[in-house]
């Protein structure tokens, strides 16, 4: 489920929480499944961050997801020391697919960030400058992701584009699972920890106005968003 879904399951059900549905149960497939140099422990105590951890609010209703809302914030998902034993598209597809969600969960442009976009873009305008001095201007990669998240079939194409290049393998079944199983969940939750008080304070300790997500309406950079379902 979507992390926006999580935060406020009242809210309208939109094409988004199905595309990042998908995103999450491609990414915990790969995470637990697929060889990696990364050990088995460290990577279940990841999958629980992602996908299990949750806590009760004062109301009593459980929230969690913080790792789900950075990551896809900083464009980091799965996080960045994830890799694979063999290469394969399949990481870059789900980092490409989750990209756009920058947009959703992340900070959006700020006024200042919006008058400099303004002014490279009457010079661009006016032959002055190059239009690729605008590409990594936060107001230029902000409206591309929303474009983005509200297409798709850019998620369609980038599929298609990802499915047709080199390097997936002959044989790519599942093979057993190499997380560690359920019983180890209590050794999961201790390893998990810190990582969740770490996270947990960049978020709290974050500086700047309240954020906005596609729909317009405002929430914290202290709020966490996600029960870390796939």
């Amino acid at each position: 489920m979507s992390a926006a879904l999580l935060e406020n399951p009242r809210q309208f059900h939109v094409l988004e929480d199905d595309i990042e549905s998908f995103v999450h149960v491609l990414g915990w497939t790969v995470m637990s499944y697929f060889p990696s140099p990364m050990d088995r422990h460290s990577r279940a105590a990841w999958l629980f961050l992602y996908y299990d951890d949750s806590s009760k609010n004062a109301t009593g209703q459980a929230e969690g997801g913080i790792e789900k809302q950075l990551h896809l914030g900083w464009t980091e998902y799965p996080l960045a020391e994830f890799t694979l034993t063999e290469p394969s598209p399949v990481l870059e597809l789900i980092r490409n697919l989750s990209s756009p969600f920058r947009a959703r969960y992340g900070r959006p442009p700020t006024a200042k960030d919006k008058e400099t976009f303004e002014h490279l873009n009457a010079l661009v305008s006016k032959g002055q400058l190059d239009e690729v001095e605008l590409y990594n201007q936060p107001v230029y990669r902000y409206r591309l992701d929303m474009e983005r998240l509200n297409s798709p079939e850019w998620f369609l194409g980038t599929i298609q584009d990802a499915l047709e290049r080199p390097g997936w393998l002959a044989k790519d079944g599942a093979g057993d699972k190499l997380a560690v199983s359920a019983q180890g969940i209590a050794g999961q939750q201790q390893r998990a920890l810190p990582l969740v008080k770490t996270d947990s304070q960049l978020l709290s300790t974050s500086s700047g106005p309240p954020k906005e997500n596609h729909s317009g309406s405002a929430c914290t950079a202290g709020q966490t968003i996600s029960l870390g379902c796939p």
